[in-house]
């Protein structure tokens, strides 16, 4: 019995140490396994789509009032999800109308948007009517045609009591026609064009227009 316990000893060392490299490269087996795995999903995933930054509604809007401060916000979307006539993230939208309401997150598109009719012609002009006291003259006239307008008060003729008023007194010069909505009427005599000018001289043309003739003349 005691021969043969040194023999069993024997035995048993060479396996224990040839078990141990088995479980090693069953270990590193798994693991590139895994690692294998992990980047077939990587590969087969689909990638993302390619977005589009565009201009949204940061809060329910109405028309009642002109964009401002937070009004707007910038999301993107995918190019897929873009909608017609989608306005660009550096859009200027401040003291812009809208048409119509929009939800909060809506895209807002250039159909959303009132469009100034003096914008085409320089940042800051608006459209000012103008009422012309020679109803003929706009016969001269078209969309795109320069101004100068002018105000006189008192009789043009000399025919009142006062005598003729003092000459007519420029009152914004080198002005673009925008159009020419009507002809006037029997309460409203003259005729009315519409005015690309700045906020200011709209205003000191619609104080002259209570007081004064108004007419023009064409620079081209």
């Amino acid at each position: 019995m005691d021969i043969l316990a040194p023999r069993r000893g024997l035995r048993r060392g060479p396996a224990r140490t040839a078990l141990l490299p088995v479980r090693w490269r069953r270990a590193l087996g798994a693991g590139c396994a895994a690692l294998a795995l992990t980047s077939a999903v990587f590969l087969l995933r689909p990638s993302a789509p390619p977005s589009v930054d565009v201009v949204v509604a940061a809060r329910d809007l109405t028309a009642r009032s002109p964009l401002g401060p937070g009004d707007t916000e910038v999301r993107a979307i995918p190019r897929s999800a873009l909608p017609d006539g989608a306005l660009d993230a550096d859009t200027r939208l401040d003291g812009t109308a809208l048409r119509g309401p929009l939800n909060r997150g809506e895209i807002i598109t250039s159909a959303r948007v009132a469009d100034p009719p003096a914008r085409g012609y320089g940042d800051g002009l608006v459209a000012a009517p103008v009422r012309i006291a020679d109803s003929g003259y706009v016969s001269l006239l078209r969309p795109g045609s320069r101004v100068d307008v002018l105000a006189a008060r008192g009789d043009p003729l000399g025919t009142g009591p006062g005598g003729p008023g003092p000459p007519a007194e420029s009152v914004v010069t080198d002005r673009p026609v925008l159009a020419i909505p009507s002809e006037g009427s029997v309460d409203e005599p003259g005729a009315l064009l519409l005015v690309a000018v700045t906020p200011g001289e709209a205003a000191l043309l619609a104080a002259r227009s209570a007081t004064d003739r108004l007419s023009v003349t064409i620079r081209g």
